[in-house]
């Protein structure tokens, strides 16, 4: 996919992809990486659309398979899961492939597709931490994981809703797929240390807590971005207040207030 990508650039340039932004990437995930997937989508998602297969099917079935992979990693079979989450990331970015080439891209289905990604996001996440319930140490990772992941999408999800423009950073849902599928395909192949005695699969764990580390700090950052620009915004917004202004004290009475351009007198 790289490859093919790499020479498609090398050929004809860069293709246009205005809803990765001009910076898809990341610190920690290249951005031709992400582009070369996303480009690779295009094809699939046509042939979608010339056999009539409908893009809410495809998100209901994405949530399908991301539920179904939560059981095996409960029950510590990783790479089986990580199989599953997988096809379900790939016909999740296909779903609004589909919507757009075939014109019948929705708010509705926008809604849809933003609100089953939270149920996607935390299936896998759920079947982790039940795998490590017997270390509570362990067990607290996954479950960090899954609130920074929540926090980084609503962050981004109420931006979007007031028209606000937050830089790309880290831990966009992609990039938290690329590493959790990274970390259940490589896990299995240490299944203990020395160092971690009864503890499995530390490499899995490992990963885990940089999702929920590098995450938990990318959400943060995202929700002070935007209460900034917000508060910026509000103080734009609001009108001057005029200073009030006084006259010399005179025949019992207080100074005169002006206010809105006529003087007012109140008596002693």
């Amino acid at each position: 996919m790289l490859g093919a990508y790499a020479v498609r650039v090398a050929r004809r340039g860069r293709p246009a992809m205005p809803r990765l932004g001009a910076s898809p990437g990341s610190a920690l995930l290249p951005g031709p990486v992400v582009e070369a997937f996303y480009w690779s989508f295009h094809a699939p998602a046509r042939a979608l659309v010339r056999l009539g297969v409908s893009p809410d099917a495809l998100t209901y079935l994405s949530l399908g398979l991301s539920l179904a992979c939560a059981p095996l990693l409960a029950t510590g079979r990783f790479r089986s899961g990580a199989a599953l989450l997988v096809a379900s990331a790939v016909l999740d970015a296909l779903d609004g492939m589909v919507a757009r080439e075939g014109g019948t891209a929705s708010r509705a289905g926008a809604v849809l597709d933003s609100c089953l990604d939270r149920l996607s996001d935390a299936a896998p996440l759920i079947g982790l931490a039940v795998f490590y319930r017997e270390h509570p140490a362990a067990l607290a990772i996954p479950l960090v994981a899954m609130v920074a992941s929540s926090l980084v999408s609503y962050a981004r999800a109420k931006a979007d809703a007031y028209r606000i423009s937050l830089p790309n950073g880290l831990m966009r849902r992609h990039e938290r797929l690329a590493y959790l599928v990274a970390a259940l395909v490589f896990g299995p192949a240490v299944p203990s240390t020395r160092l971690t005695g009864a503890l499995p699969f530390p490499i899995t764990l490992a990963c885990l807590a940089l999702v929920a580390g590098f995450g938990l700090a990318a959400g943060l950052r995202l929700v002070q971005r935007a209460r900034a620009t917000l508060a910026a915004a509000d103080a734009a917004e609001l009108p001057e207040l005029p200073e009030p202004r006084t006259t010399a004290r005179t025949g019992g009475e207080h100074p005169r207030l002006l206010r809105g351009g006529k003087a007012t007198s109140a008596p002693l």
